[in-house]
């Protein structure tokens, strides 16, 4: 009968009591070691307390594990310079609240993985042609390109209504932003929207996407109706 092959990792840390009673590290166990450990299990079953072979031993001690449980850890050098250079550092999120938002208003017909690739392959563009953080970029993008403000028109019940200028938000800047940024993908060449979206974002980045104009014509029709502001 072929021995049962044991396999075991080849790290080199410390080695416990319980494998110096009984190595752990054996590439094979007989059949008469099986049977050393069955007859063991059982006189252990029938309440036998003074172990006497080593198979007794290390099955006793599997049973009673609080001694080696309560062993403190103690750490390493490297392991505590490892924790001092994150100590400052914060955990990132599951995902980006930004590209979430993108990725939510390219989505078309309940498609979101779809949605989820035509961005990440955008992304991983901007990120060949500037070697820079693309979600950083787009940060910056967004940033720069949202407007300020927007105009609503405000029923006074007389003859004339009032425009009404009215800060946005900053979801709300990037919500424009995005839209912008996508109306101008649909002019690109290329038939790729991964393409189309990165050299979109890319443009806005660099100041020569069109959605400047039409923010410069809204912060202009706001300033025109600035004396209706509502403090």
């Amino acid at each position: 009968m072929v021995p049962f092959v044991r396999f075991y990792s080849a790290s080199t840390s410390k080695i416990s009591l319980t494998a110096q009673v009984y190595p752990i590290e054996k590439e094979a166990i007989s059949e008469k070691e099986v049977d050393e450990w069955l007859s063991a299990i059982k006189d252990l079953k029938r309440g036998k307390i003074a172990v006497e072979s080593e198979t007794e031993v290390y099955l006793n001690q599997l049973a009673n594990p609080e001694p080696f449980l309560s062993e403190k850890f103690e750490p390493s050098e490297e392991q505590l310079a490892q924790l001092d250079a994150f100590a400052d550092k914060k955990i990132p999120l599951k995902s980006d609240p930004l590209v979430d938002n993108l990725t939510n208003l390219i989505m078309r017909h309940g498609k979101k993985s779809q949605a989820r690739k035509v961005v990440s392959r955008a992304l991983y563009i901007i990120y060949l042609k500037t070697r820079s953080d693309p979600v950083e970029i787009l940060r910056e993008t967004l940033d720069k390109l949202g407007p300020l403000v927007i105009t609503k028109t405000v029923l006074t019940g007389y003859a004339k209504n009032m425009v009404v200028p009215f800060p946005l938000n900053e979801r709300q800047r990037n919500r424009y932003a995005i839209n912008w940024i996508l109306d101008g993908s649909k002019n690109k060449k290329s038939p790729n929207m991964s393409v189309r979206l990165a050299e979109e974002i890319l443009s806005a980045y660099e100041g020569k996407s069109s959605g400047y104009d039409k923010k410069a014509q809204m912060h202009k029709l706001a300033m025109q109706q600035r004396a209706y502001i509502q403090l």
